[in-house]
Protein backbone atom coordinates (compact mmCIF):
# COMPACT_ATOMS: atom_id res chain seq x y z
CA UNK A 1 0.00 0.00 0.00
CA UNK A 2 1.14 3.37 -0.70
CA UNK A 3 2.08 5.91 2.09
CA UNK A 4 -0.25 9.04 1.85
CA UNK A 5 1.88 11.85 0.87
CA UNK A 6 1.81 14.88 3.87
CA UNK A 7 0.57 17.55 0.98
CA UNK A 8 -1.46 17.51 -1.88
CA UNK A 9 -1.78 20.20 -4.98
CA UNK A 10 -5.06 21.66 -5.60
CA UNK A 11 -6.04 24.54 -8.08
CA UNK A 12 -7.58 28.04 -7.46
CA UNK A 13 -8.43 30.95 -9.09
CA UNK A 14 -6.58 34.13 -8.53
CA UNK A 15 -8.62 36.93 -8.02
CA UNK A 16 -6.12 39.83 -9.75
CA UNK A 17 -5.91 37.81 -12.78
CA UNK A 18 -8.65 35.47 -13.03
CA UNK A 19 -6.54 32.86 -14.12
CA UNK A 20 -5.85 29.15 -12.15
CA UNK A 21 -2.76 28.37 -10.65
CA UNK A 22 -1.62 25.45 -8.38
CA UNK A 23 -1.20 25.73 -4.19
CA UNK A 24 0.19 23.30 -2.16
CA UNK A 25 -1.87 22.07 0.70
CA UNK A 26 -1.26 20.04 4.29
CA UNK A 27 -3.15 17.25 5.06
CA UNK A 28 -4.18 17.99 8.32
CA UNK A 29 -3.70 14.49 9.50
CA UNK A 30 -0.02 15.32 8.39
CA UNK A 31 0.05 17.97 11.02
CA UNK A 32 1.45 17.69 14.72
CA UNK A 33 1.74 20.11 16.83
CA UNK A 34 4.99 19.96 19.29
CA UNK A 35 4.97 23.19 21.16
CA UNK A 36 4.30 26.78 20.86
CA UNK A 37 6.19 29.79 22.21
CA UNK A 38 4.11 32.34 24.47
CA UNK A 39 3.97 34.29 20.84
CA UNK A 40 2.09 31.34 19.33
CA UNK A 41 5.20 30.82 17.04
CA UNK A 42 4.31 27.10 16.37
CA UNK A 43 6.99 23.64 16.12
CA UNK A 44 5.86 21.14 14.10
CA UNK A 45 7.11 17.23 14.00
CA UNK A 46 7.60 16.63 10.63
CA UNK A 47 6.19 18.96 8.11
CA UNK A 48 5.64 22.12 9.00
CA UNK A 49 1.94 23.82 7.66
CA UNK A 50 3.37 27.15 8.04
CA UNK A 51 5.79 26.99 5.03
CA UNK A 52 2.58 27.07 3.11
CA UNK A 53 0.55 29.58 4.40
CA UNK A 54 1.51 31.80 1.86
CA UNK A 55 -0.14 31.76 -1.16
CA UNK A 56 1.40 33.16 -4.55
CA UNK A 57 -0.02 32.74 -8.27
CA UNK A 58 2.57 32.23 -10.60
CA UNK A 59 1.21 34.33 -13.58
CA UNK A 60 0.79 37.68 -11.58
CA UNK A 61 2.89 37.78 -8.43
CA UNK A 62 -0.58 38.47 -6.76
CA UNK A 63 0.06 36.81 -2.66
CA UNK A 64 -1.87 36.58 -0.13
CA UNK A 65 -2.02 34.30 3.13
CA UNK A 66 -4.75 31.34 2.64
CA UNK A 67 -7.16 32.39 5.08
CA UNK A 68 -7.88 35.40 3.08
CA UNK A 69 -6.83 35.23 -0.55
CA UNK A 70 -9.57 36.22 -2.13
CA UNK A 71 -10.12 39.22 -0.07
CA UNK A 72 -9.09 41.70 -2.89
CA UNK A 73 -11.24 44.49 -4.19
CA UNK A 74 -11.21 46.41 -7.32
CA UNK A 75 -8.82 49.09 -6.50
CA UNK A 76 -6.47 46.92 -4.92
CA UNK A 77 -6.61 44.72 -8.07
CA UNK A 78 -5.81 47.64 -10.05
CA UNK A 79 -2.59 48.78 -7.57
CA UNK A 80 -1.53 44.97 -8.21
CA UNK A 81 -2.00 45.01 -11.64
CA UNK A 82 0.35 48.47 -11.65
CA UNK A 83 2.57 47.69 -9.08
CA UNK A 84 3.50 44.30 -9.20
CA UNK A 85 2.30 42.04 -11.89
CA UNK A 86 3.89 44.69 -14.56
CA UNK A 87 7.68 43.37 -13.27
CA UNK A 88 6.63 39.83 -12.45
CA UNK A 89 8.82 37.12 -13.97
CA UNK A 90 6.47 33.60 -13.74
CA UNK A 91 7.12 31.39 -11.46
CA UNK A 92 5.77 28.58 -9.32
CA UNK A 93 4.90 27.99 -5.82
CA UNK A 94 3.64 24.75 -5.36
CA UNK A 95 5.26 21.70 -4.48
CA UNK A 96 7.04 20.90 -1.64
CA UNK A 97 8.49 24.31 0.51
CA UNK A 98 11.89 24.69 1.58
CA UNK A 99 12.55 27.66 3.81
CA UNK A 100 13.53 29.74 1.33
CA UNK A 101 11.02 29.58 -0.25
CA UNK A 102 8.39 30.06 2.33
CA UNK A 103 9.96 33.18 3.26
CA UNK A 104 9.91 34.38 -0.50
CA UNK A 105 6.28 33.85 -0.14
CA UNK A 106 5.81 35.66 2.95
CA UNK A 107 7.64 38.68 1.76
CA UNK A 108 5.80 38.44 -1.37
CA UNK A 109 2.57 38.27 0.93
CA UNK A 110 4.08 41.27 2.47
CA UNK A 111 4.87 43.59 -0.88
CA UNK A 112 1.43 42.89 -2.10
CA UNK A 113 -0.55 43.85 1.73
CA UNK A 114 1.82 46.82 1.75
CA UNK A 115 0.96 47.51 -2.35
CA UNK A 116 -2.89 47.25 -1.25
CA UNK A 117 -2.53 49.40 1.41
CA UNK A 118 -4.11 46.41 3.38
CA UNK A 119 -5.55 46.53 7.46
CA UNK A 120 -2.48 46.54 10.24
CA UNK A 121 -3.67 43.48 11.32
CA UNK A 122 -3.05 41.82 8.66
CA UNK A 123 0.13 43.32 7.64
CA UNK A 124 0.92 42.53 11.24
CA UNK A 125 -0.24 38.70 11.14
CA UNK A 126 2.68 38.60 8.05
CA UNK A 127 5.59 40.29 9.73
CA UNK A 128 5.19 37.61 12.79
CA UNK A 129 5.62 34.37 10.56
CA UNK A 130 8.35 35.95 9.07
CA UNK A 131 9.42 36.28 12.16
CA UNK A 132 8.97 33.07 13.15
CA UNK A 133 10.83 31.64 10.05
CA UNK A 134 14.02 34.02 10.92
CA UNK A 135 13.44 32.37 14.51
CA UNK A 136 13.20 28.92 13.23
CA UNK A 137 16.95 29.57 11.22
CA UNK A 138 18.44 31.24 14.52
CA UNK A 139 18.61 35.29 13.04
CA UNK A 140 17.76 36.80 16.38
CA UNK A 141 18.74 39.78 14.70
CA UNK A 142 16.06 39.93 11.67
CA UNK A 143 13.92 37.93 13.71
CA UNK A 144 13.61 41.19 16.20
CA UNK A 145 13.69 43.39 13.05
CA UNK A 146 9.92 41.67 12.04
CA UNK A 147 9.11 41.41 15.54
CA UNK A 148 8.71 44.64 15.63
CA UNK A 149 7.10 45.94 12.43
CA UNK A 150 4.46 43.08 13.39
CA UNK A 151 4.11 45.10 17.28
CA UNK A 152 3.94 48.70 15.49
CA UNK A 153 1.48 47.36 13.22
CA UNK A 154 -0.57 45.49 15.75
CA UNK A 155 -0.68 48.57 17.67
CA UNK A 156 -1.94 50.70 15.12
CA UNK A 157 -4.56 47.96 14.69
CA UNK A 158 -5.81 48.39 18.22
CA UNK A 159 -6.02 51.90 18.05
CA UNK A 160 -7.83 51.97 14.54
CA UNK A 161 -9.53 49.31 13.28
CA UNK A 162 -12.89 47.91 13.96
CA UNK A 163 -12.19 44.70 15.85
CA UNK A 164 -15.49 43.40 16.26
CA UNK A 165 -14.44 42.25 12.07
CA UNK A 166 -10.96 41.22 12.72
CA UNK A 167 -9.63 37.88 12.51
CA UNK A 168 -8.16 38.51 16.10
CA UNK A 169 -10.28 39.58 18.85
CA UNK A 170 -9.58 42.68 20.64
CA UNK A 171 -8.47 40.69 23.92
CA UNK A 172 -6.17 38.16 22.26
CA UNK A 173 -4.31 41.19 20.02
CA UNK A 174 -3.85 42.78 23.73
CA UNK A 175 -2.15 39.91 24.96
CA UNK A 176 0.13 40.03 21.22
CA UNK A 177 0.97 43.57 21.77
CA UNK A 178 2.17 43.26 25.31
CA UNK A 179 4.04 39.44 24.48
CA UNK A 180 5.73 41.42 20.89
CA UNK A 181 6.91 43.86 23.95
CA UNK A 182 8.34 41.65 25.77
CA UNK A 183 10.23 39.75 22.98
CA UNK A 184 11.69 43.48 22.07
CA UNK A 185 12.91 44.44 25.35
CA UNK A 186 10.58 46.82 26.44
CA UNK A 187 9.56 45.32 29.45
CA UNK A 188 7.48 48.75 31.15
CA UNK A 189 5.44 48.74 27.99
CA UNK A 190 4.70 45.21 28.18
CA UNK A 191 3.46 45.69 31.54
CA UNK A 192 1.30 47.91 30.43
CA UNK A 193 -0.39 45.91 28.21
CA UNK A 194 -0.78 43.13 30.08
CA UNK A 195 -2.16 45.11 32.65
CA UNK A 196 -4.93 46.34 30.39
CA UNK A 197 -5.69 43.01 29.44
CA UNK A 198 -5.96 41.91 32.85
CA UNK A 199 -8.24 45.05 33.57
CA UNK A 200 -10.47 43.98 30.52
CA UNK A 201 -11.20 40.73 32.44
CA UNK A 202 -12.33 42.29 35.87
CA UNK A 203 -15.03 44.03 33.73
CA UNK A 204 -18.33 42.19 34.04
CA UNK A 205 -19.21 43.13 30.51
CA UNK A 206 -16.56 40.99 29.30
CA UNK A 207 -17.42 37.91 31.47
CA UNK A 208 -16.92 34.83 29.40
CA UNK A 209 -15.24 36.44 26.34
CA UNK A 210 -11.67 36.02 27.32
CA UNK A 211 -10.08 32.26 27.53
CA UNK A 212 -9.34 31.54 31.23
CA UNK A 213 -6.14 30.37 29.22
CA UNK A 214 -4.75 33.26 27.97
CA UNK A 215 -5.44 35.42 31.13
CA UNK A 216 -3.49 32.86 33.41
CA UNK A 217 -0.45 33.33 30.72
CA UNK A 218 -0.62 36.77 31.20
CA UNK A 219 -0.32 36.71 34.83
CA UNK A 220 2.28 34.19 34.70
CA UNK A 221 4.02 36.45 31.95
CA UNK A 222 3.30 39.57 34.16
CA UNK A 223 5.15 37.36 37.47
CA UNK A 224 7.80 36.65 35.02
CA UNK A 225 8.60 40.44 34.15
CA UNK A 226 8.44 41.15 37.41
CA UNK A 227 11.03 39.13 39.20
CA UNK A 228 13.35 39.57 36.62
CA UNK A 229 13.12 43.40 37.09
CA UNK A 230 13.93 42.59 40.98
CA UNK A 231 16.86 40.45 39.92
CA UNK A 232 18.24 43.12 37.86
CA UNK A 233 17.59 45.85 40.45
CA UNK A 234 19.16 43.57 43.41
CA UNK A 235 22.11 43.02 41.28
Amino acid sequence: MNQLQPTYETAIKCPACDKEFEITKVRSRAVKLVRQDTDFCPYYEGINPLYYEAVVCSHCGYAAHITSINALNRIEKRRIQDHITKKWTPRSFSGQRTWDKALEAFKLVLLNLNVREAVHSEIAKICMRIAWLYRYAGDNELEQCYLNHALNSYIRAYEEEDLVQSKVDPFTMLFIIGELCCRTGKTDDSLHWFSRLIKENSDPRNKGKIPGRLIETTRDRVHELRHNADKEVGG
